[in-house]
């Protein structure tokens, strides 16, 4: 009993050295109210980075505007959280930088990243309203350095020819104390930021519409009254001092902070996102003199003189000479043609080096120009590259993210295309491309890139590149090209190659590669993320009091998610019970069976259903992820310990006699009996019952592949039971793995519809012609093709050709809504066993408005697959030619 105390002595002291052990971090918060409200407002965020870091211990210190500098320069502070001016102050002047920017959360619960400033009088005040009427007025404002308190407004003032000595401004500290002065009469007009009447009115603190506002302005989706431009909201930045790796944590955890965590209510935000581009706050200081460039003036004043003040100096003395030799001249009149020739070669002095000067000066503004026309291209990629980066977070689909990604940058004025290739079934495709060059294939500049795993960039086109890259350069003028590796991380295997093309004439500088660079890892790591399986859901919230519910809630469950998958365990379960029986299982057991059968597929409900529906063979990594559906099973039962020992059957319903299945590889007399019970009745369910991905076998031919098995796969005397019991077993030929209503009808659309136009797609069309889908083999085919329909694309662009296949597609269905149509190939249909005029339908179509041609073809002898059809050489409207041309 001693050393037992003794150990857990030990272990708590162990316990306190690592409590201890915890490294301090300090958020300095601009408390712009008092500390204890800042306090109350920003502690749920340090204890929700605590949470989510904690090797780290976060703590928020509030700190006034004039605290900062002392704490930024002795390093006191970690992390900073400030309005969006000061926080561009503190960049000058201390280096912090933004890491994420606040979702401020609206009254009606939407987030807003931006904010302005709101300039207002009294409703009752006829004086005023407009700028110009403020002159000589009392104006109140938050703080001389709140932005959207004050300075935003000043902009605004000074922009309408106002100046700061034609009114009087007083400052009240806070932006409820501003309204207060206005509505008391203190202040005849004042300025907060916006959201601040919206928000004052509905804590019944004041009416709003005792309030009117001074120049007003609409922005699209921002919801408050406004008087001034919109910029950034506040940023949470990191400062030199802090470890790249914790900024990096910090980030991650604010970005993925959900909207409705106490952290996000506390600060009144839904959150954080991706720092914005605070370039709009610099010019708007810089307009106005203020914060890093307060100084701009006298420093380029100082700079002129010191660049510039022995040329002054030149010039003063000259003049003081000239002063001396007038002088002269009148006193000494002799001396006149001598001292005109040395003044005249003074001036001829002075010109050349006021003419070296201006041109001096005019080099100088040139470049400044180039400089101002570079900082503007940069700042579009930089555009385009935070677009993208919202895309990673809000795109569902790894096609949407490359779709969406890749039409993004060609967008972008700088770019002449884009394009994103990917690897599928081990090889390099191309997932997406846009832009003029139309390069729909994988070039030998992407595939060198892929295959030596590293960035290509090309400058000069000359006889080392491919022709055909060479010639599409010339024809669009690209100067330069770059293909960059889209990897999961700098260590990780390439899984697509990003290539841009651009006509700039000095190609890809190196402030733009290396945002390039930075998106492409960024998008790689997007794409890699989409490949992973979900994770699984917690499934036993809450437990159940009694346990025949929890089995039909589960049941249940399993039914309105996947009636068929419902239809498959009930089978399953009797199956089990009936290969029981046989083998004279005590009852207890059977019924554990049974239940545990029932269950068996529970964790399927983790799977995606484009896994779960897919048509084709899985790939190595989906066959991983639905081998994930044992242990989320086995997890939602095991956690109840009357549960526990069900849990256990349904764990080894995937283990093989040989030692070959999963999750534990288990093999012979390892596996317990119940399990390899379950293991046969699951496979003889599946052998006999249609799926997306294969037809059913017959009960005959199922057993004699159980016994060929035997031993191998699964238990000998469980197949030998299953022999005798299961083969007067009736199978209902109509069980199928396609959906029993509309809801599981619309899942499998994902698969068997086209995305543009709605149509059954060629999948679907292979399995009817195989007689694998719910709908009949057709007797006859009228194919439609589009004639030249590339030309279409290649003069008004893809997205104008993908409108007009829409259109077209929508217009056969509306014509021929009781016949079965498919889009294949792009731009053929084919209609199943229609039987009237096609050429008057399609006389009235939208393709005649577009003058595209289409010729049709009636298929009589249906053959078994595409790859035939293609080739079928029966006659249609006395035309013989093959389909495709």
């Amino acid at each position: 009993m001693i050393k037992i105390n003794i150990l857990i002595l030990l272990f708590l002291l162990a316990g306190e050295v690592i409590v201890y052990a915890k490294q301090s971090v300090s958020i300095g918060v601009l408390a712009h109210k008092n500390f204890s409200e800042t306090e109350s407002m920003w502690n749920p965020t340090a204890l929700y980075l605590n949470e989510k870091i904690p090797e780290y211990e976060f703590h928020i210190l509030p700190l006034r505007f004039e605290e900062f500098p002392l704490y930024l320069r002795d390093n006191k502070i970690d992390f900073v959280v400030t309005n969006s001016a000061y926080y561009v102050e503190l960049e000058n002047r201390f280096g912090i930088s933004r890491i994420a920017t606040l979702k401020n959360r609206g009254l009606d619960g939407n987030a807003q990243t931006q904010f302005g400033g709101v300039i207002f009088t009294k409703a009752s005040n006829t004086e005023i309203s407009s700028l110009e009427d403020m002159v000589g007025k009392q104006i109140a404002a938050v703080n001389p350095d709140s932005f959207g308190g004050w300075i935003m407004a000043l902009r605004e003032l000074k922009g309408d020819n106002l100046s700061l000595n034609q009114f009087t401004v007083t400052f009240y500290g806070t932006h409820e104390a501003v309204v207060y002065a206005v509505q008391s009469g203190k202040a005849d007009a004042g300025t907060v930021r916006t959201d601040t009447l919206e928000r004052m009115d509905k804590e019944n603190k004041i009416e709003i519409d005792d309030f009117t506002v001074i120049n007003p302005k609409k922005h699209p989706a921002f919801f408050y009254q406004c008087s001034t431009a919109l910029y950034p909201e506040w940023p949470f930045a990191t400062t030199r001092h802090t470890s790249g790796q914790l900024a990096e944590k910090v980030a991650i955890a604010l970005i993925s902070m959900p909207e409705h965590s106490e952290a996000a209510l506390k600060s009144k935000s839904a959150g954080w996102t991706i720092p914005l581009d605070y370039q709009s706050i610099h010019e708007c200081l810089k307009e106005l003199e203020l914060g890093p460039y307060a100084q701009l003036k006298k420093a380029a004043i100082s700079y002129f003189v010191k660049k510039y003040g022995v040329y002054i100096l030149i010039g003063t003395v000259l003049l003081l000479v000239s002063l001396i030799v007038l002088s002269y001249i009148a006193k000494v009149n002799g001396r006149l043609r001598e001292a005109k020739r040395v003044l005249n070669n003074l001036n001829r002095s002075l010109e050349e080096k006021i003419a070296e000067k201006t041109r001096h000066l005019y080099d100088k503004s040139a470049k400044l120009e180039e400089a101002y026309l570079n900082e503007k291209y940069l700042r579009s990629i930089l555009r385009t590259v935070a677009d993208i980066n919202q895309m990673l977070i809000t795109t569902r689909s790894k096609e949407e993210l490359i779709e969406k990604a890749t039409l993004c940058l060609s967008s972008n004025e700088a770019f002449k295309s884009a394009k994103i290739s990917i690897v599928e079934d081990g090889v390099l495709v191309v997932g997406a491309a846009y832009g003029v060059v139309e390069d729909n294939s994988v070039t030998d500049i992407d595939r060198l890139a892929f295959d030596e795993g590293k960035n290509i960039m090309i400058t000069s086109f000359d006889e080392k590149v491919p022709s055909d890259c060479k010639n599409k350069a010339e024809y669009y003028k690209i100067t330069a090209m770059y293909a960059l590796l889209l990897k999961r991380s700098n260590y990780g295997d390439p899984m697509g190659v990003l290539t841009i093309c651009t006509a700039h004439r000095y190609g890809f500088s190196a402030e733009e590669q290396n945002m390039l660079e930075e998106l492409a890892g960024d998008i790689g790591f997007a794409l890699h993320s989409f490949s992973q399986h979900e994770q699984i859901s917690l499934l036993n919230e809450e437990r159940l009091k009694n346990y025949q519910n929890f089995i039909d809630a589960l049941v249940n469950m399993i039914e309105q998610r996947d009636t068929y998958t419902a239809g498959h365990t009930q089978r399953v379960a009797h199956y089990a019970e009936l290969i029981a029986r046989e083998m004279e299982l005590p009852e207890k057991e059977i019924q554990r069976l049974v239940e545990a059968a029932k269950l068996h597929d529970i964790g399927k409900v983790v799977t995606p259903d484009s896994i779960l529906l897919k048509p084709g063979h899985l790939s190595v990594l989906e066959y991983e992820l639905i081998k994930e559906h044992v242990a989320a099973g086995y997890k939602v039962l095991s956690t109840v310990n009357f549960y526990q020992e069900m849990a256990q059957v349904m764990l080894d319903h995937h283990e093989r006699y040989d030692g070959s299945g999963y999750p534990k590889g288990k093999k012979g007399g390892e596996i317990p009996l119940l399990g390899s019970i379950l293991a046969v009745a699951d496979s003889f369910d599946a052998m006999t019952t249609n799926r997306i991905y294969k037809p059913r076998k017959e009960v005959a031919e199922s057993l004699i592949e159980l016994n060929a098995l035997s031993g191998k796969m699964y238990h000998p005397a469980v197949v030998n039971a299953a022999s005798k019991v299961l083969s007067g077993i009736t199978i209902d030929a109509s069980i199928s793995q396609f959906g029993s209503s509309a809801l599981e009808e619309e899942r499998l659309s994902y698969f068997f519809k086209d995305k543009l136009t709605k149509l059954y797609n060629e999948d679907y069309f292979t399995m009817t012609l195989n007689g694998r889908s719910e709908h009949a083999k057709p007797e006859t085919l009228c194919i439609v093709s589009l004639v030249d329909f590339h030309h279409f694309n290649k003069r008004y662009g893809w997205e104008k050709g993908n409108e007009l296949i829409a259109l077209f597609a929508a217009y056969l269905s509306e014509k021929l809504p009781e016949y079965m149509i498919f889009r294949l190939w792009g731009d053929h249909f084919a209609i199943a066993d229609f039987n009237g005029d096609i050429e008057a339908i399609l006389a009235k179509s939208p393709l005649n408005e577009k003058g595209v041609a289409a010729k049709t073809k009636m298929i009589v002898t249906i053959p078994d697959n595409l790859e035939d059809l293609m080739h079928n050489e029966t006659t249609g409207n006395g035309i013989n030619t093959p389909l495709a041309e």
